[in-house]
């Protein structure tokens, strides 16, 4: 095959993938001052594209500093339980089985990118952890049988999961629009995920995009100059697979009374609370209609209750939720800091300048294009769904009713498009993966950055499709 034309469509991928990750490690920093640069840049475009001067850009800085703070906590709710599920023993013993399915490189990127996109679907915060477990767990299998793979590709595929999150199950804008007192019911109502999540065209351009991934990140496989997994990591993942997981189920002796051992270790009552909890989920699932009432709440109630579940005890579920709480902590400060970014934003007239612009050029057949293009445009500057929902929601809604021929569940679909799609060259979500993995942000992202390209002009063309009442 490598002398024929599909090596030579492989042979330009791989370069395509080499170059790009040999610009990315020069020149991209550390995702936190990344946040920091960004944060400068926004404020600099802030003074010289909006009325606001110098002094009042610094104070919606602050102000904005604390901004996302019910969503801040809800985003990171939604990570933390998620992370505690995917390391959980019987989660964790799934994926190392996985991993030893591959015998080759291309399988072991392939099977990655499934298992990546099919968490990505499902949870946005669980593929963060999952993929850097499953990368991780790929690179030992991987390691025992003697295959070199190129480790910053595999772990790159995983990150690639978050890709498609916002048109799956845990599409923050979808769940909240979704929820009864969000902040645009009085103008849009209540949307049910029905509306929005579970239509034809949400699920054939999430389709193509997840379709895309799979096929083209194991073509960016090199066969040369294979970058395997770093040994340290190695060391560390073979402990853990030695000690079932990483998390020892046996008491921590810390002075504390035997009661309250035998409380902290109690399967009964651990699994017991997750029941109860999936006793009141299954209550209401099974006398509402799914798609009416799951929102960001249920779903964070949904994680948690199975992670106590799979933990068995509590004693093991907080000792994960520990680490997770470390290894997310970066995520959870950046998000103040973008949440000052977000007050910038909002309040100088920026996001809405971004959008307005976009509504100003619009007709129904480019909208939902306008709307992806500016959607990815604020996710880059904030990273967050919900956040980004807050802040341009409104304006959105008031130009999609004004726009003949459009209407605001398609738009949302497109706006979700957007949101996930610079999630590709954003690194802050990253480090949850690249903590797990191993690795900094340096090493995979120029990987992710051409699947950016790739799947932008699937966006792309599934927008225009929309706006021309094909999907």
């Amino acid at each position: 095959m490598s002398g024929g034309v599909g090596g030579r469509v492989s042979g330009a991928f791989t370069a395509l993938g080499a170059g790009a990750s040999r610009v990315v490690q020069r020149y991209l920093p550390d995702a936190f001052i990344f946040a920091l640069l960004l944060t400068f840049v926004t404020m600099g475009l802030a003074v010289g594209l909006t009325p606001s001067g110098p002094a009042a850009v610094a104070a919606q800085w602050g102000e904005g500093f604390w901004y996302v703070i019910t969503f801040s906590m809800q985003a990171s709710l939604a990570l933390l339980t998620g992370w505690a599920l995917a390391d959980s023993p019987p989660v964790k013993r799934v994926l190392g089985r996985l991993a030893t399915v591959p015998s080759s490189q291309r399988q072991a990127i392939l099977l990655t990118a499934v298992v990546g996109q099919l968490v990505g679907l499902f949870h946005w915060g669980m593929v963060l952890v999952v993929g850097g477990i499953f990368a991780r767990e790929v690179g030992i299998a991987m390691d025992r049988k003697d295959i070199a793979v190129h480790y910053p590709l595999v772990v790159a595929t995983a990150y690639a999961g978050l890709l498609p999150w916002h048109q799956g199950l845990s599409g923050a804008s979808y769940l909240l629009s979704a929820t009864s007192g969000h902040f645009l019911e009085d103008s849009i109502g209540v949307i049910p995920v029905s509306a929005t999540m579970f239509t034809t065209a949400n699920l054939v351009v999430v389709g193509g995009v997840v379709a895309v991934t799979i096929v083209l990140m194991p073509l960016m496989g090199p066969e040369e100059e294979r970058l395997t997994i770093p040994a340290e990591t190695l060391r560390s993942g073979e402990a853990e697979i030695a000690t079932d997981g990483g998390h020892s189920v046996a008491p921590h002796r810390d002075g504390s009374s035997a009661l309250k051992d035998a409380l902290v270790d109690s399967r009964l009552l651990c699994i017991g609370t997750g029941l109860l909890m999936w006793g009141y989920l299954g209550y209401l699932f099974a006398t509402s209609p799914f798609t009416e009432v799951i929102n960001i709440n249920l779903f964070i109630s949904a994680m948690l209750g199975l992670g106590f579940v799979f933990h068995t005890t509590f004693r093991s579920f907080f000792d994960v939720f520990r680490d997770a709480i470390e290894g997310a902590s970066q995520v959870i400060i950046q998000f103040q800091f973008y949440g000052g970014i977000m007050g910038i934003m909002a309040a100088s007239g920026l996001a809405e300048l971004i959008a307005s612009t976009a509504a100003e050029y619009a007709g129904e057949t480019t909208w939902y294009l306008l709307v992806f293009l500016s959607a990815g445009t604020v996710n880059f500057f904030v990273p967050s769904g919900g956040g980004q929902w807050t802040v341009t929601g409104e304006l959105l809604v008031n130009a999609t009713q004004n726009i003949p021929g459009t209407d605001v569940e398609t738009m949302m679909i497109a706006f979700a498009m957007g949101d996930q799609w610079t999630n590709m060259i954003q690194p802050f979500w990253a480090i949850p993966v690249l903590g797990i993995a191993g690795l900094s942000i340096r090493d995979m992202m120029g990987y992710v950055a051409v699947l950016f390209v790739f799947s932008g002009i699937v966006f792309g063309i599934g927008t225009l499709l929309m706006g021309y009442g094909v999907l």
